[in-house]
């Protein structure tokens, strides 16, 4: 089998597209849509990446690099220690191989364990990791915190939300960039994978020889283990499918009106809440506290 776009031989198939292609166009289609998030960061900018050692993160801050000598981004990165060795490996094995600023973040310095049951240990993940990251990216002078979400999550995000009328998250934070607010102590977003596949992600790693933790997150379940098969199934049989459906929401997000975001700052540690104690605050009292 040919490549679309050239005579060469075809290894991969990109589900966005429909087409096999041959591995040099598929890394300038993985590259191409990468920048396309890129190009709408301001240059010089810092970011702060998430780390999970899983192939989304990896590849995230692996293209991003390639990419960066016309950006001229500070490119750091932190892995929250949820005890696994191997997701570790992989975070140090990627600042052998990226030179970038890295540090490891323990849960048991802020007094955390997260518990077995896969939907608590979902719960309480969420909310440790959006805590942890902004408040290290503000506290060390990032501008934004990249994250390895891709085409397949917004997707899900984009239709969970409307399925549970979550209108909020969809005018505020459905997109592949949003802007810091200083005054707020609230770090910008960046997704560099939101017009990548899952498979385009796996695909990127093993092309370019990335190490990437085996271990699987246990939320994968719920609502998701129903939600994207659904997703999957449609775009089998419409290939952009998709890429259409997150660009429809943007699009019916910029044509809505913006209401005043209800933001204060915490009563207790003086970070971004939408009440008067943030969500890591009382995560703290209940689980006794932490220091």
């Amino acid at each position: 089998m040919r490549c679309a776009y050239c005579n060469k031989e075809a290894k991969i198939y990109v589900e966005n597209l429909g087409s096999w292609v041959c591995e040099d166009h598929f890394e300038r289609y993985f590259l191409k849509r990468v920048d396309r998030v890129l190009r709408r960061v301001r240059r010089g900018s810092s970011l702060l990446f998430g780390i999970s050692g899983g192939k989304d993160s990896v590849a995230a801050i692996h293209s991003t690099s390639l990419l960066n000598e016309k950006y001229g981004f500070r490119i750091g990165a932190v892995i929250i220690d949820t005890g696994s060795d191997e997701c570790l490996r992989v975070f140090n094995e990627l600042k052998d191989i990226l030179s970038f600023e890295g540090e490891v973040l323990s849960l048991k310095d802020w007094g955390i364990e997260i518990p077995r049951d896969p939907k608590l240990a979902c719960f309480i993940c969420g909310i440790v990791n959006r805590y942890l990251l902004n408040r290290y990216a503000v506290e060390r002078g990032y501008d934004y915190v990249a994250t390895g979400h891709n085409l397949d999550d917004m997707a899900y995000f984009g239709l969970n939300n409307l399925i549970k009328h979550s209108l909020d998250y969809l005018l505020y934070q459905y997109d592949s960039v949003t802007e810091p607010i200083p005054e707020l102590r609230m770090a910008g977003k960046v997704k560099p994978l939101f017009w990548l596949s899952d498979s385009d992600s796996l695909n990127y790693v093993t092309l370019e020889g990335l190490p990437r933790c085996s271990t699987k997150c246990p939320e994968g379940l719920d609502k998701q283990a129903i939600i994207k098969p659904i997703l999957y199934e449609i775009r089998k049989k419409w290939p952009p499918s998709l890429v259409n459906f997150v660009s429809s929401i943007r699009e019916l997000v910029k044509m809505a009106e913006h209401p005043q975001r209800k933001v204060n700052l915490c009563e207790r540690c003086g970070y971004p809440t939408s009440g008067k104690i943030c969500a890591f605050c009382r995560l703290k009292e209940s689980i006794g506290g932490l220091r």
